[in-house]
């Protein structure tokens, strides 16, 4: 019965101070719902590769070569030997795995699809515990012929019917074979950094004619997981790494004869559930997280929380006053302080539970369009412990939030304030609501501010001059098949014929889809031990005047002219022709030459083949072009040369005038005539680029969403505190009123009251964002300068104490053009 009267209580307070309680409820609600949301993320980024039953002895290697004038390249991929010799020299490894993505052609009936098959070793079905639906998944790859399909591919090519026994066949370009599905296993899920689709057993036998993908020490083609018999053997490992690297790789060429392998080359492993947040490079099969983001979204919802607390807590205390009489009629009717106690907590807690029910709504609500900019699957799942726990929240931020007050509202002594017929506040509560109000608009500003940084660096990226114009480029991709590649000149010759298309070119990679391609380079009369590591990358003719790029000396690659290079078999047999070659602005530098200009017609050798053969071509520089950002703007542009691909190329590339659909649909029609059996694959090239800073947006979106939460919040409690201000201070304004102040002088007086606690919240948020924002910027090579973070403080302090004044000033207005004889007649 004292529960159901204190809930009675409880219920008739909020409906009695409807706008104090519309304002803590909105205030709780909107908080749950923004910690609710960022919890579903926070949770699902460290979920990732916890589910596998070894995960605790599962570890996956990574490289760095450190090579001197250039970036250090991070890879969490491997060198397909490393496998061998990380079984023979460690007992540690009970398995090994090497994991590539390939992309071949698979032919089922008369349609052709493109998919993703993941070779790998036959240590991998027991390493990771896969859910077999059909099939002996124990003996499923048993031999280079068989073939694991998942479920979602498995009803792809054979509907309902069984796939056990039957065939697929596979080209992969270089060789094509049939192969028979021998099991079907559960779909992938999506926490996980090694997504399979379909898995296949690697026969390094296939591969060791056109390509070297698994045979080369210093090419990183597949991702290397290792099974060891305890968690605490990677320590060792990573520890021996070192001696390991100088043991197995062969000799680099360069360093001379005195450098080690682990000179230039750093090897090291990290535990799977380590990869989604920690793991550090290219080769990711799937989009990775990031620790730092996590961290930062997970204090964001503290702060969130923090801020609705305060303002419930903030409003309690300020109307503890219109609730001293009772209290104190409580107290006198021989209610105890911890009766008092129970009761002001149980008001906090059926404030909160109402907030809770809105927040679930609020949630539900803005699943759809979260997921959107997360590009995830996140949801409630109310069968679960799920409600509990938020429930769980839900009882701790009424019980955080009602203590304070309860406390304060229980402690009125019954003869004092029923003696003055009032309770005069504290000067305590009245300087801990000060206090809370500071941490309120400093986390509400700092926030604001690492918002508009993020935000900034965003546009900085979008429009700063990337070196070539990515505006009405559609790439075709997969054009390096033989069934393709045969067909170029024919495809080129056809597009070209569109009128909407004013130049098209082909090359190996694109901006946003690059790889690490290098060759080792030096000039007439230095050794070979010196020669200088470059990238390259395989470009055809036009390439440079279709994508825009400046030439700053010289000239580009001509058909008219003998600029094909000479091929490796070639310079075995003894050609020693000079190739031509165009290189940009950063080799320049770095082979020594003071201009442009300088380098034209200057000789350049080339390594060509394996390391071991010893082989070189001879280069003349025909052409200098501007540097270029093919990748993101976290990476220094590297110096580099554009070897001429006169017949092959895996991406084409289109630059039109005009409508892009109506483009893409005339350029698929052409592929359809030449290319019937293989999908058309395309993309626009501003995309692509915009892909490159996906992560960068969808963090930035958050925050500049949850940062407007926080202010919103923060307004409704300052929006409340200024409204109970100007009331209790109605008999004062009446008399400033009487004695010939303005409206705009008591304006201006409450305005300054709240703006005080702005200016303070400033000084503390500004330091803090700008270390925190300073020290994320780091993250690009190319950035804006510092003075924008404070230029972009400034503006947010602005923008604060706006909002302040704004909120408090729709409150005092109408309380300053009251009339003074009601307001000296108020209580």
């Amino acid at each position: 019965m004292l529960i159901y009267n204190y809930l009675l209580s409880g219920w008739r307070n909020i409906n009695h101070n409807k706008l104090f309680s519309s304002i803590n409820i909105l205030g709780l609600a909107i908080g749950l719902a923004a910690v609710t949301l960022i919890t579903l993320f926070v949770r699902s980024e460290l979920s990732y590769d916890t589910f596998w039953k070894n995960a605790d002895t599962l570890h996956r290697s990574h490289i760095v070569f450190k090579i001197p004038g250039r970036d250090p390249f991070k890879a969490v991929s491997a060198p397909g030997p490393l496998i061998h010799a990380l079984k023979k020299d460690y007992p540690q490894v009970t398995q090994a795995s090497r994991v590539a993505n390939i992309s071949p052609a698979i032919m089922v009936g008369a349609e052709t699809f493109i998919q993703q098959v993941s070779l790998v070793d036959k240590d991998f079905l027991t390493m990771f515990d896969l859910t077999s639906l059909s099939g002996d998944l124990t003996n499923a790859l048993n031999d280079p012929h068989s073939l694991i399909l998942t479920k979602e591919l498995a009803v792809k090519y054979f509907g309902q019917e069984d796939p056990i026994g039957k065939t697929l066949s596979l080209d992969y370009d270089y060789f094509k074979r049939d192969y028979k599905i021998t099991a079907v296993i559960e779909n992938s899920v999506s926490n996980t950094q090694l997504p399979i689709k379909a898995l296949a057993l690697i026969d390094e036998n296939d591969w060791t004619d056109r390509t070297s993908l698994f045979a080369q020490w210093f090419s990183v083609n597949a991702q290397l997981y290792f099974q060891t018999k305890n968690p605490s053997d990677l320590d060792h490992i990573n520890a021996t790494f070192d001696d390991f690297s100088n043991r197995n790789f062969p000799k680099l060429p360069i360093g001379g004869a005195d450098a080690k392998a682990s000179d230039f080359i750093e090897l090291s492993a990290m535990n799977i559930k380590d990869l989604h947040l920690h793991a550090v490079g290219s080769g990711e099969m799937t989009e990775r997280g990031n620790a730092t983001r996590v961290f930062i979204f997970s204090a964001i919802a503290v702060l969130i929380l923090i801020i609705a607390i305060i303002n419930f807590m903030n409003l309690s205390t300020a109307r503890a006053s219109q609730r001293a009489k009772e209290v104190s009629l409580r107290k006198v009717m021989g209610a105890s302080r911890s009766n008092l106690i129970f009761q002001f907590l149980g008001e906090s807690v059926l404030v909160t539970f109402i907030a809770l029910a809105i927040s679930i709504g609020l949630v539900e609500l803005a699943l759809p369009f979260y997921n959107e900019v997360l590009n995830k699957e996140l949801a409630i799942n109310y069968a679960s412990t799920d409600m509990l726990q938020i429930t769980g929240l839900a009882l701790i931020v009424g019980i955080l939030g009602g203590l304070y007050p309860a406390f304060v509202l229980s402690n009125f002594r019954p003869a004092t304030v029923l003696k003055a017929n009032k309770s005069a506040e504290s000067s305590a509560s009245v300087k801990l609501r000060a206090i809370l109000v500071v941490m309120q608009f400093a986390v509400s500003i700092g926030l604001f501010i690492s918002t508009a940084v993020v935000y900034s660096q965003m546009q900085y990226a979008e429009k700063m001059n990337p070196g070539f114009n990515k505006d009405n480029m559609l790439l075709v991709h997969r054009i390096g098949l033989d069934v393709v590649s045969e067909k170029l000149d024919m495809l080129v010759k056809e597009i070209s014929k569109t009128p909407q298309v004013t130049a098209v070119t082909w090359s190996n990679e694109t901006p946003g889809n690059t790889n690490e391609n290098n060759t080792m380079l030096r000039l007439p009369g230095m050794s070979k031990d010196d020669a200088l590591l470059m990238g390259q990358r395989g470009v055809g003719y036009d390439f440079f005047a279709t994508y825009e790029i400046k030439v700053l000396a010289g000239r580009t690659y001509q058909k008219e002219r003998n600029d094909t290079p000479l091929a490796t078999a070639q310079i075995r047999e003894g050609a020693s022709r000079k190739s031509s070659i165009v290189i940009n602005s950063s080799a320049a530098r770095r082979l020594g030459f003071n201009s442009a200009s300088d380098a034209i017609g200057q000789s350049i050798f080339t390594s060509r083949g394996n390391p071991n053969e010893n082989l070189e071509a001879e280069l003349e520089v025909v052409g200098v072009v501007d540097d270029v950002h093919f990748d993101s703007l976290r990476a220094t542009i590297r110096p580099e040369i554009y070897n001429l691909n006169a017949t092959w190329g895996q991406t084409l590339s289109v630059r039109f005038n005009g409508n892009p659909d109506t483009l893409k649909t005339n350029v698929e029609a052409i592929w359809g005539n030449a290319i019937a059996n293989i999908p058309f694959r395309y993309s626009f090239l501003r995309q692509d680029v915009a892909d490159m800073y996906k992560t960068e947006q969808g963090q930035a979106k958050m925050f500049a969403a949850f940062s407007g939460l926080a202010i919103f919040i923060a307004c409704l409690g300052l929006y409340g505190l200024a409204n109970f201000t100007a009331t209790r201070r109605t008999k004062e304004i009446g008399i400033r009123k009487v004695m010939g102040a303005s409206v705009f002088d008591i304006v201006k007086l409450l305005l300054w009251q709240f703006s005080k606690p702005v200016f303070i919240a400033n000084l503390i948020a500004w330091p803090i964002a700008y270390w925190a924002m300073s020290d994320w910027l780091e993250l690009f090579v190319y950035r804006i300068d510092n003075s924008y973070i404070l230029l972009l403080s400034a503006i947010a302090g602005i923008g604060a104490l706006l909002i302040a004044w704004i909120t408090v000033a729709t409150n005092s207005i109408s309380v300053a053009k009251a009339n003074p004889i009601k307001a000296l007649r108020h209580e």
